[in-house]
């Protein structure tokens, strides 16, 4: 078993502690059935305290990625079998957003699965609130200078806004987790063409059919939307 911590020195040591643990496991040099050194010796070489190596573990207990067993220790889970909304979520933010192809194919599975309903139900169920809310995200970067930082959180909030109106909480939840790494994602697509006018138009096609309570269409618009994106990504976004 891989036990080369390096020590820690900044911000809070906790969740660094916690991230170190979750890239070993995630990277495969922790593997399910592995049992972690004792919190002393792990506290020595990583240069924190026993309460933060402590505490940490409580949390990733809590995750899921160990188990905390009596007398025996702390025991690496097996996060593919043992998987929770959390786990997913440190999966996601794991190595700054980059994918496998994989875990790409996954997510964008996932979407698909996900964001095309939850088009054909917003365009169904939508509340005045839910158009105002795409509206806003709309003119915040119509007719402005282009700014990539203002396109992904245009693009991220705009998705985001329809698996909410769509009225199916754990759509919006699920979607929700994948924000760090589908943001790193929405940041590569416009990083590797101009495809600002192209998605500002895609999307407000998407809107009306939305207003215009159109549920095929909707769905149909969301699917072109993520489709293309996937088909560009794919180039630019694997590890």
């Amino acid at each position: 078993m891989d036990r080369s911590f390096t020590p820690l020195k900044t911000e809070s040591l906790k969740d660094l502690f916690i991230k170190e643990i979750e890239a070993k496991i995630i990277s495969g040099q922790l593997k399910p059935g592995d049992r972690l050194p004792p919190e002393r010796e792990i506290a020595s070489l990583m240069g924190i305290s026993r309460s933060i190596v402590n505490n940490g573990i409580l949390e990733l207990a809590s995750k899921g990625f160990v188990k905390i067993i009596p007398r025996k220790g702390t025991i690496i889970e097996d996060y593919k079998k043992e998987g929770t909304p959390a786990i997913l979520s440190s999966i996601m933010n794991y190595n700054e957003g980059k994918l496998s192809l994989k875990l790409f194919n996954g997510m964008m599975d996932t979407r698909l699965l996900i964001e095309v309903e939850s088009a054909i139900l917003s365009a169904k169920y939508r509340a005045e609130p839910d158009l105002r809310m795409l509206e806003s995200y709309i003119d915040s970067i119509k007719d402005k200078p282009i700014d990539i930082n203002n396109y992904v959180e245009f693009n991220y909030n705009f998705h985001h806004t329809i698996t909410i109106a769509s009225g199916n909480i754990v759509y919006a939840m699920i979607f929700k987790s994948f924000e760090p790494v589908c943001k790193n994602l929405i940041r590569l697509y416009f990083e590797s063409g101009d495809y600002y006018k192209k998605s500002l138009n895609s999307h407000i096609d998407l809107y009306k059919a939305i207003k215009e309570k159109q549920p095929q269409k909707a769905g149909d618009l969301m699917k072109e939307i993520l489709i293309e994106g996937r088909n560009k990504l794919e180039k630019v976004a694997i590890e």
